[in-house]
């Protein structure tokens, strides 16, 4: 199977909408819901996809035949404590048909390549507690935590 990294075309969009379910196929926390989960990446990749962000990609995996296998969604940021702009990781699913492939490594490095043509320092990504997976995935490709973020559900007194 030979797979090839290619920039976002139009036609890749139901493709790309269709791992939106990949973001939350995992244990989340009590307060979050699948559903909510699911609406705001649709809301958010959509938008992406019909306007384009600056100094942002989609990269697309896909086999020799045409085949889609997976895509990444990367942007720019700018780092809290130096200032500094750097490449995040917005998005990156891999189709379940592929799993267990390579591809996530292979858009992970593709990543790597992209932040590095930006003369960026860091490469960066959020990924939810309950995904460990993920967590795995990402740190055999050398990904450190940096920050760790707390949530406190507050009831309200009505």
């Amino acid at each position: 199977m030979a797979i090839q990294i290619r920039p976002y075309q139009p036609s890749d969009r139901d493709f790309i909408l269709s791992l939106i379910t990949s973001f939350s196929e995992f244990e989340l926390p009590e307060w979050r819901r699948k559903e909510e989960i699911d609406r705001a990446n649709q809301v958010f990749l959509e938008q992406v996809m019909n306007q384009p962000e600056p100094d942002s990609a989609i990269f697309v995996a896909e086999e020799e035949n045409g085949t889609l296998a997976g895509f990444i969604h990367l942007q720019t940021q700018t780092d809290y404590f130096s200032g500094e702009k750097h490449g995040y990781i917005s998005d990156v699913a891999v189709s379940k048909d592929f799993e267990g492939q390579g591809i996530g490594r292979l858009l992970l490095e593709i990543a790597e390549g992209w932040t590095r043509t930006k003369d960026y320092h860091l490469l960066t990504l959020y990924v939810f507690a309950g995904n460990t997976h993920a967590q795995q995935i990402y740190e055999k490709q050398g990904f450190h935590q940096e920050v760790i973020k707390y949530v406190k559900t507050i009831r309200s007194r009505g």
